[in-house]
């Protein structure tokens, strides 16, 4: 895809989830240091076969197998990427729900963690 070719979205209206997966994109880190609570994750939903995905903050799932959802996608590279701002979650009993961390972040995490211990014994 080039720039100069338009993006077309695509809908996904009132359909369940068949899968749903996170991978961990940003470097980790421990606990003690804060965690990867506030880490960038890449969110997958399998819906008909078909697998979908988005970048959110935290591992917490957005979307449950009892839940219906609507959303609209772009193609990018092969990949089929929601677009920010359009996932809608329903319940079983049809009420909007939010979950996940819908917060952002303005620059990845680059740096790794630190080996435990003081500096001292580390030359050593």
């Amino acid at each position: 895809m080039t720039d100069e070719e338009p993006t077309i979205r695509h809908k996904v209206e009132g359909k369940r989830v068949e899968k749903y997966g996170t991978h961990l994109t940003e470097k980790s880190r421990p606990p003690s240091k804060g965690g990867n609570t506030r880490a960038m994750h890449q969110h997958f939903l399998t819906i008909d076969g078909v697998t979908y995905s988005f970048w959110a903050m935290g591992a917490r799932q957005w979307v449950f197998a009892s839940d219906t959802v609507s959303f609209e996608w772009v193609q990018n590279n092969g990949y089929k990427n929601i677009v920010d701002g359009t996932l809608v979650t329903l319940d079983k009993s049809g009420k909007p729900v939010v979950r996940g961390l819908r917060g952002s972040k303005p620059f990845l995490r680059t740096a790794s963690a630190r080996l435990p211990g003081s500096r001292r014994e580390q030359r050593d």
